[in-house]
């Protein structure tokens, strides 16, 4: 969770966000801290800067991100954050995110390229996780199992 948290991080990995800083934090609970980001995205020809809630709840194991302002060409972003400890000791990371644009046109010319944009999101999240966190875990778990022992319902991708 700390990785995914740490958001002033994100332009050392995320090539696709140039500039990152953390505004107006707020620790609501003991678990459960929420801050505004505001960030520069820049992907091809386009540039945008958009702000955007993060709640990040340590005891649910879960970190929800939310566009903060009705500015900007994005009209809803939601991503959702949850880990799971596996017995093992590893963490498996359910992630998903919805984004809609304002400009109907330019919502359908983006809508197939935000799944894609999305994987290589993670994969860069993957990459980074790789690099500055020890890897813990047994490479013969059995990942359907786990998912049963979770009671996850929800069919994950790897």
């Amino acid at each position: 969770m700390g990785l995914v948290s740490d958001v002033e991080n994100y332009p050392r990995f995320i090539s696709l966000i140039s500039a990152l800083r953390v505004t107006k934090t707020t620790q609501v609970t003991d678990s459960h801290k929420r801050f505004e980001a505001e960030a520069v995205v820049a992907y091809k020809f386009i540039s945008e800067t958009f702000r955007s809630v993060v709640e990040v709840k340590t005891d649910a194991r879960e970190i929800v991100v939310k566009k903060a302002d009705k500015g900007g060409a994005v009209k809803s972003l939601i991503n959702n954050w949850k880990f799971y400890e596996l017995s093992d000791g590893s963490t498996l990371v359910d992630f998903d995110v919805d984004v809609r644009l304002k400009a109907f046109p330019l919502e359908m010319l983006a809508r197939d390229k935000f799944d894609m944009v999305a994987e290589k999101i993670m994969s860069m999240f993957i990459d980074y996780a790789g690099e500055t966190l020890e890897i813990v875990g047994d490479n013969s778990l059995d990942l359907e199992a786990e998912i049963q022992r979770l009671g996850l319902t929800k069919p994950l991708t790897s």
